[in-house]
Order: C-alpha cells, then sequence, then structure tokens
C-alpha cells in the first residue's frame, strides 16, 4: 500500500519536474553592467511604469537602488522611503504630460506637467536620474508653479 502511495506521488510530481522554468529577467538592481542601449531601454521602462502607468512604488522597486540618493531638500534619500511615499497617495488623481525626456550617457530626464486636485495652478518639472549600470542611483528635480498672473504669454510647456 505504502508503494502505490508513493508511485501516486511520483505520478503527481512528474508534470512538475518536466515543466519548463520560466526565465525570470535580471533585477536592474543592485546595478549590474549594461550596454548604452540596455540603460536607455532600463529608462524608458521606469518612465512608463512611473508616469503612464502611474505606479512608482513599482517602478523604484524595479529599477531603483535601495540607497539611492534623493537632492530633492523635501524627500529623504532611500528606495524604501520613496515607496512608502508614493504608497500613500492617490495616483489616478494626478495627472502626467509628458513633454519631454532624453537619456545620454547614464543621465535620464523628463520634463512633464503635473496637475494635482487642491493646486491652483499646475506645475512644470524636470526629473533628473543618474544611472549606475542596469540601477537609477541618484536624483534631481527642479520644479515651479505657473503663476497665476504670468506676464508672459509663453506657456511654461
Amino acid at each position: 500500500m505504502r508503494f502505490l502511495g508513493l508511485i501516486s506521488l511520483l505520478l503527481a510530481a512528474t508534470p512538475l519536474a518536466l515543466a519548463k522554468p520560466t526565465k525570470q529577467p535580471k533585477p536592474n538592481c543592485p546595478p549590474r553592467k549594461v550596454s548604452q542601449k540596455e540603460q536607455r531601454e532600463i529608462f524608458d521602462k521606469f518612465v512608463k511604469t512611473f508616469w503612464l502607468d502611474k505606479t512608482p512604488p513599482i517602478a523604484f522597486a524595479n529599477h531603483v537602488d535601495e540607497n539611492y540618493i534623493q537632492h530633492n531638500p523635501n524627500a529623504l534619500s532611500g528606495r524604501q522611503v520613496a515607496i512608502d511615499t508614493f504608497a500613500k497617495m492617490n495616483m489616478d488623481s494626478i495627472t502626467y504630460t509628458i513633454l519631454n525626456k532624453g537619456f545620454d550617457d547614464n543621465v535620464g530626464w523628463v520634463h512633464y506637467k503635473m496637475e494635482m486636485p487642491g493646486l491652483p495652478q499646475p506645475y512644470a518639472v524636470v526629473d533628473t536620474v543618474r544611472f549606475e549600470g542596469s540601477c537609477i542611483m541618484e536624483h534631481w528635480d527642479v520644479s515651479q508653479m505657473r503663476p497665476a498672473n504670468s506676464i508672459n504669454p509663453i506657456a511654461m510647456w
């Protein structure tokens, strides 16, 4: 009887043993050596995940080093700090309009218009990130709210 139980167990496990292992993508962080073309592709995935899909926690988890350096004076450094901050936000209420983006050497940037409920005017923002291999290591940003009574007729975006 025990023998039949063992045979049943082995037969049940056979499909699992014969199944092809699924190829897992290599993690971006910690950094690994990649070409400039691959860096640009990783940057484009980060931009899509963060601004178009509106899932910054996923973008940070997949593309940002855990000890990344944050240069914004109103935010602390570290990946988990950013993930926790963005997880508390209602991302569906924010409208991002990407105007320009670029990538050169190991630096990427995104220029966009950001509209949020409760703000009297939209912001013009440029986020800049520095890569080390496959991983974002550092961030800078510049933002400016559109003045309500601007004398310049040229839009900020």
